[in-house]
């Protein structure tokens, strides 16, 4: 284990912009350290591509990732952690590597365990395609909560919508009605946020599903990473963060305005 005034540089990746949440979330609970985020945006959506597909630019992506020094990697990406877990693991190792699927469903299970809903409230993963074709989340949600009802909900354009910047868009709007339609008539339960762009419409959600108590995983994944690193919390240092994209001229403007940083390609 390290020693207590090491500084790690932990790598956050996505194949956009929407692990950037992540990351927010992240140097928000662990300002001393150094991140690197990878956005594969030459490639992004990875939503809407096969698992062949994801699989391959998972693949290829862990092995660029693999030359930056990082002591840990976070897969901010739903997509990729549903359907490509293992090829970060098997490029990047021995680098621990965290996903969100894991973190998702134990944000949901506490919830449940600590009382904040009943054993028998509705639950809804919304994601992408890929994310909810994986089937990952109501698995594992069904067998850790056999009262519960749970329901995964794909929503396709969001992604686009919110890359264009219309995060407060009527357009965003009709969509999100449209997905959340079906169980506006349900008794308000659990919504998991579980692609890492939906935090920047987390608003949307609640307007769409009064009542529900809508879950973001970035928190959960703080805690794996505090369980794994307890020398994350120890250090004194001003961390800082790199970025690196497969694409740079694609980022979306609103993420940084007019002042960038420095966009490296990896």
């Amino acid at each position: 284990m390290a020693s207590s005034d090491r500084v790690l540089k932990l790598g956050v990746f996505d194949s956009g912009i929407g692990g950037i949440t992540v990351l927010e979330a992240l140097k928000r609970r662990f300002p001393e350290h150094d991140f690197a985020y990878f956005g594969d945006t030459l490639n992004v959506p990875y939503g809407t591509k096969s698992e062949t597909v994801i699989r391959l630019l998972s693949e290829s992506a862990g092995m660029r990732m693999a030359d930056y020094g990082l002591d840990a990697v976070v897969v901010a990406c739903n997509t990729a952690s549903s359907l490509a877990l293992p090829e970060f693991e098997k490029t990047l190792s021995p680098i621990p590597v965290f996903g969100m699927v894991e973190a998702g469903v134990a944000a949901i299970l506490d919830a449940f365990r600590l009382g904040f809903v009943e054993p028998s409230t509705p639950v809804i993963v919304f994601g992408t395609r890929a994310t909810v074709r994986s089937g990952v989340y109501g698995r594992l949600l069904r067998a850790a909560l056999p009262e519960a009802t749970v329901f995964e909900q794909a929503c396709p354009l969001l992604v686009p919508i919110i890359e264009e910047g219309w995060k407060d868009h009527e357009i965003l709007r009709t969509a999100l009605r449209e997905y959340a339609a079906a169980y506006q008539q349900l008794t308000p339960g659990v919504a998991l946020l579980g692609c890492t762009h939906y935090p920047w419409i987390r608003g949307a959600f609640e307007s769409a599903l009064p009542g529900w108590k809508i879950i973001d995983s970035a928190e959960a994944v703080c805690e794996r990473l505090a369980e794994a690193f307890p020398e994350l919390l120890s250090t004194q240092n001003s961390g800082v963060t790199h970025w690196y994209f497969s694409d740079p001229e694609t980022v979306a403007p609103f993420i940084f305005g007019n002042s960038p940083p420095v966009l490296d390609t990896f």
